[in-house]
């Protein structure tokens, strides 16, 4: 039996889901709650196999809650579901060792198998989702290529977008802050741009960041 949790801030919401998975015999809706910090008192008594996860809600969102429940050690298995197909949203997810994401369109089928797959410890992520983030990466990938930027200079651009400073940049990478200075003119001739805020605004546009 695979005991679920949703959490999500519109109970309709909850209660749709619910009663969608109340119908398969081997999934059991154990709670729910409406934002972030309700759910994380919830999940210290309730025994959950795999929490259906909202992003925007109040208090604390989605990815707050992840960032918690790994810090403290929690291993419960993550599927999030959200309206938002943005392909930045879902490489933060991966990052964050997220299980799985599917649409809130999502069918029936779709939703119990991605419950089903992430309890196992598989990876879920739905085919619109996944389709939106091979797009995002191909279109990155291309725009590197396009101004031929260095894999070097695509870190430093990572940084630099982070706020990372000159000397947290050599320490980070090993190098000199001269050599950070020399990569940072370089980057800016290629893009073609006046300042930090342009070298950053081309990071946000093309998924660097």
């Amino acid at each position: 039996m695979i005991r679920v949790f949703i959490v999500d801030d519109h109970q309709v919401v909850i209660d749709g889901i619910s009663s969608i998975i109340s119908d398969d015999d081997n999934i059991k809706f154990c709670g729910s709650a409406q934002n972030g910090k309700e759910a994380l008192q919830e999940l210290e008594t309730v025994g959950v196999d795999v929490l259906l996860l909202d992003i925007n809600m109040p208090e604390m969102d989605g990815i707050e809650v992840v960032k918690a429940l790994r810090e403290k050690g929690n291993k419960v298995r993550i599927l999030v579901l959200t309206m938002h197909n943005n392909p930045q949203f879902t490489k933060q997810l991966i990052q964050l060792d997220v299980e799985g994401c599917v649409l809130k369109n999502a069918g029936k089928k779709e939703l119990i198998m991605a419950i089903t797959e992430v309890s196992k410890g598989e990876r879920y992520y739905g085919k619109d989702v996944t389709e939106s983030l091979f797009t995002s990466v191909k279109n990155t990938q291309d725009a590197v290529e396009e101004v031929q930027l260095t894999k070097r200079e695509v870190q430093i651009i990572k940084l630099i977008s982070s706020e990372y400073t000159t000397n947290e940049i050599a320490t980070a990478l090993a190098i000199s802050t001269h050599t950070v200075d020399t990569h940072r003119k370089n980057i800016i001739s290629k893009l073609g741009v006046k300042n930090f805020a342009g070298l950053v605004k081309f990071a946000i546009e093309n998924g660097l960041v």
